[in-house]
């Protein structure tokens, strides 16, 4: 395996700052950057090497699935790498296309940082977001404080006060680490006690994602508790820590995904889960793909 790529698989590894997005560009320009110096064959290690160096993260593993069959297609490694990338540059207009006049402009709440949310926020300037802190890396001090750079009226909240403010919300807006065929999706922890909470407040509860991050059916472990360091919750060795970053949520709770395609429902989740497993499979599998 090249060094370059060894690399972008170890800082894709231990990232927990960036979203599954802005991960699977840091894979892309990774394969990028060895394209005019390899075979096939040694494009292909790479991008398989990239596509498993964090298997919860579907993004990756579609980007790179996407990019080998667009290589197929196409003859042009270099060209098929710069159209991932622009595919993936380009959704956010699409997913604001199809928000607007779906989602509330009051009051939102939101929960974990997602690039794809806070640039949609961004472009719709709600009155409000609350945002919870999200431990143990605080992300939703991330998530407000590009909001308030944005002119977004922000407040922060702890996980535990979730279930009481939503109930200010006109709506849910929350993003997705990667969605299952069936439409059920995987998300940080505490996401799905935001959706119970919502669904007990009557507040729509929508997500916001790419169709990138649909999971084939036979991509590695498409959803396993990734789990962190004690330390990072509480130090102390006398005392079982346990520090689950992502939980599945169900479709049921979900009043509709919004994908640069449009407003889908969760029954329309399983064609791109098959488009997802036809390039998964000619990346893994083909032998001669």
């Amino acid at each position: 395996m090249r060094p370059e790529i060894k690399e972008a698989m170890k800082e894709i590894r231990e990232d927990h700052g960036r979203s599954a997005r802005q991960l699977a560009q840091v894979a892309l320009e990774a394969l990028r950057s060895v394209v005019d110096s390899s075979t096939r064959d040694e494009l292909r290690e790479c991008a398989r090497g990239l596509a498993l160096a964090r298997p919860l993260n579907a993004p990756i593993q579609n980007a790179l699935a996407w990019t080998w069959s667009r290589y197929l297609e196409t003859g042009d490694p270099g060209g098929a790498v710069s159209d991932a990338l622009e595919h993936i540059e380009t959704a956010p207009d699409g997913m604001a296309a199809a928000a607007r006049g779906v989602i509330p402009t009051g009051t939102l709440i939101t929960h974990s940082y997602s690039s794809s949310v806070v640039e949609l926020l961004g472009r719709l300037k709600p009155r409000r977001v609350i945002v919870p802190e999200a431990r143990p890396f605080n992300d939703g001090v991330k998530v407000a404080r590009e909001l308030v750079r944005a002119g977004i009226s922000t407040t922060l909240i702890t996980e535990a006060q979730m279930a009481l403010f939503v109930q200010e919300a006109d709506a849910v807006v929350v993003g997705a680490h990667a969605i299952l065929p069936d439409g059920d999706f995987i998300n940080k922890v505490g996401t799905r006690l935001l959706a119970l909470a919502a669904r007990d407040a009557e507040v729509p509860f929508y997500i916001v994602s790419e169709t990138l991050k649909v999971v084939a059916p036979s991509e590695p472990i498409p959803f396993a508790p990734e789990e962190g360091k004690p330390r990072e919750i509480f130090g102390a060795r006398w005392l079982e820590v346990r520090n689950v970053y992502f939980e599945s949520t169900p479709a049921r709770m979900v009043t509709a995904y919004i994908t640069e395609e449009g407003l889908l429902q969760a029954a329309d989740i399983g064609r791109y889960a098959l488009a997802a497993e036809q390039r998964w499979q000619a990346l893994m599998n083909s032998v001669h793909g």
